[in-house]
């Protein structure tokens, strides 16, 4: 609202508005999720909990995406099967995941986590309950931060397109002080699966 009423050229980057006064440029966060979720259920899991610190919409529409690719396979997908913490700490993951599978370690097969800290966290939290990741669990990542590439084991995780991001965002910011775009527009950009060790079948 505030940006509105600047009446300045602006555009929102990883972020959109809900009502289409200002363009944007994003990554997919719905269908990153569906397509990461789907990497595990071609895997051969079906029980899939999402972990997850809600708030932004980007991250509630990597949760719709999670819950779109678990209905299609008419899968368990109520708010039973999502595990929140209050932040994106690795440590608050860590201990969340404790919590939740101190007396049940073995309740799914996999955690889709929705940034590659909370991942890190989750497989933390498993080693700390002697279950081993991906051969008893599998955990898989979204974001594909620097850091995931040396955890241990490396972490599966989905790359958004950062620097193109920032590119388009630029390109579209010129295009409106230049008077070439009349209505705003949301381009949202399709991630890719980085394999690496943290899934299994």
């Amino acid at each position: 609202d505030m940006l509105v009423n600047l009446q300045k050229p602006a555009v929102l980057v990883n972020t959109e508005d809900p009502l289409m006064r200002l363009s944007s440029v994003l990554p997919c966060n719905r269908s990153a999720t569906r397509m990461a979720c789907e990497y595990l259920l071609d895997r051969g899991h079906r029980d899939i909990l999402f972990l997850t610190h809600p708030g932004r919409r980007p991250i509630e529409q990597r949760e719709e995406g999670w819950r779109e690719a678990m209905r299609c396979h008419q899968l368990l997908c109520d708010n039973s099967r999502i595990l929140t913490v209050t932040d994106w700490l690795p440590e608050l993951a860590e201990r969340a995941v404790i919590a939740r599978f101190r007396d049940n370690p073995h309740e799914c097969t996999a955690i889709l986590c929705a940034n590659d800290s909370l991942a890190l966290g989750a497989i933390n939290g498993m080693r700390a309950l002697g279950v081993r990741v991906p051969e008893e669990m599998s955990v898989m990542g979204m974001n594909n931060l620097p850091q995931a590439e040396f955890a241990t084991p490396p972490l599966t995780t989905v790359h958004l397109s950062v620097q193109e991001i920032g590119t388009l965002a630029l390109e579209l910011l010129q295009d409106i002080i230049e008077g070439r775009m009349a209505i705003p527009r949301r381009v949202e950009l399709a991630c890719a699966i980085v394999e690496r060790q943290s899934v299994a079948r």
